[in-house]
């Protein structure tokens, strides 16, 4: 029956994938398209801002060709009218609330299934169009499945029929097994990650949904 059943949510999600391109209008901008698709054919860690609860439904539907993971918060992941959803598709629960590291376990695992994970390091989504500092915890995975990071911006928040810029940035190569204290490495890199939102922000985004820390970047 379970069986069935992913079958089923299957073949709804491939019917729903042009519907949520015509509900969320958007134009995607790469930053290097050939390094960046030719990097999302192997193992990736890719990571976003976080502006809105369609983020992740619509970003893994976007990245559907390469087979990407999403992580998506425990207490959503139950949610009855939404488990069934999520179980049987590409989705991870991770716990936001105690420590628990069964994320990373499956998320290694995902990596060396030949996938590639997409991460939201704020953790919740930013209230008034501003990131969150970037929780460095999901630089762990890149770490110990040694793969590529991409970075992609989310130029301003997804609404339905409200046209929204996706800048896919090109794959980048961090030194996470660089000397000094893991956590302190993490967390610097962690920066340089958001930085590298609001870099693809400031030099693709539309003016108009400039915030007052990409135009600084």
């Amino acid at each position: 029956m379970e069986g069935v059943i992913r079958v089923f949510v299957k073949i709804i999600y491939i019917i729903a994938i042009p519907i949520l391109r015509i509900i969320y209008p958007t134009k995607v901008i790469w930053e290097d398209k050939n390094a960046t698709r030719k990097a999302l054919k192997n193992p990736c860690l890719v990571y976003s801002n976080h502006t809105g609860y369609s983020d992740g439904l619509y970003m893994t539907s976007l990245l559907t060709r390469y087979n990407v993971y999403i992580y998506v918060g425990k207490d959503w992941y139950e949610k009855k009218s939404l488990n069934w959803l999520f179980r049987n598709l590409r989705y991870i629960p991770i716990d936001r609330q105690q420590m628990d590291t069964t994320w990373i376990t499956k998320g290694v695992e995902a990596f060396r299934q030949g996938k590639s994970i997409y991460f939201f390091p704020e953790g919740h989504t930013s209230k008034d169009g501003n990131m969150l500092e970037f929780k460095p915890g999901f630089l762990m995975l890149a770490k110990q499945a040694d793969v590529p990071l991409v970075p992609i911006c989310i130029d301003n928040k997804m609404k339905p029929f409200h046209f929204t810029r996706v800048i896919i940035g090109s794959p980048q190569f961090p030194d996470l097994k660089e000397e000094g204290r893991p956590s302190a490495v993490l967390k610097k890199h962690a920066l340089q990650c958001r930085n590298s939102i609001l870099l693809l922000k400031k030099k693709y985004g539309n003016p108009k949904f400039e915030t007052a820390e990409s135009k600084n970047a």
